[in-house]
């Protein structure tokens, strides 16, 4: 409770905005945004904790604000192939890994076949394929891991980015059962477009944690302009 306390003294508006209807209609009310959710949600289905990590690893180097449902339940659905085993993945060549991915109809360019096989041989060689390991040792600290990232761009090329690093990051605190301190207070830059749509719903700062990003990039897509039986947003603007 202590660090939520202090999260809530130093950075007030990216606490807020995880309160904000859109992201508790996106990620938490039964009905969603006119009845979708997250569509990384599926993967919490997986009981393995280090396939789901693995599958969430690899959505969010291919781009998790982008993929559909249907692609993360085409990930889910192959969640015990090689292509998602960094085990595995470390010791395959980058044809093979291009070839699997066109194969399963996996979208994405494909430089991401490389970058998937230096991430792979990364968490392989240093913590023995473990995601687990490498939060752990990093204490389970959202910002530890984002600098530890940073500080190893070569060995974890994209998912060191810094936007993509937080995305990666609260799917794995919401989504891949582990617990991460300082996850509340993640953020990335809002795109001019996604700054459009915040103001609509009262969202004036220029950076913003990576849920919402994700509800604000959702919801136009969404909105089905549904009586609000059947949506659990509070306060659509466009109704």
């Amino acid at each position: 409770m202590r660090e939520v306390a202090t999260s809530l003294i130093l950075f007030p508006n990216r606490i807020m905005t995880l309160s904000s209807p859109l992201v508790q209609a996106f990620n938490n009310h039964p009905l969603g945004l006119c009845g979708r959710h997250d569509p990384a949600k599926s993967v919490s289905g997986i009981e393995v904790v280090e396939q789901r990590l693995n599958i969430l690893t690899f959505g969010a180097v291919v781009d998790a604000k982008h993929l559909s449902r249907e692609r993360w339940s085409t990930l889910v659905a192959i969640h015990d192939h090689w292509l998602l085993d960094p085990s595995q993945v470390a010791y395959r060549s980058t044809p093979q890994i291009l070839v699997a991915k066109q194969e399963l109809g996996i979208p994405g360019p494909r430089y991401i076949a490389r970058v998937w096989w230096q991430i792979c041989r990364g968490v392989q060689g240093r913590y023995k394929g473990s995601w687990r390991d490498l939060f752990k040792a990093n204490d389970n600290d959202a910002h530890a891991l984002q600098s530890y990232l940073q500080k190893n761009q070569t060995t974890f090329p994209i998912l060191g980015g810094p936007v993509i690093s937080a995305r990666w990051l609260d799917l794995v605190h919401r989504i891949g059962g582990v617990t991460l301190q300082g996850w509340e207070t993640l953020t990335v830059p809002l795109p001019s477009h996604q700054k459009k749509t915040g103001r609509l719903f009262g969202i004036a700062v220029d950076d913003v944690h990576p849920l919402l990003s994700s509800a604000l990039s959702a919801w136009p897509a969404s909105c089905r302009k549904l009586p609000a039986e059947f949506c659990g947003l509070v306060g659509c603007p466009r109704k």
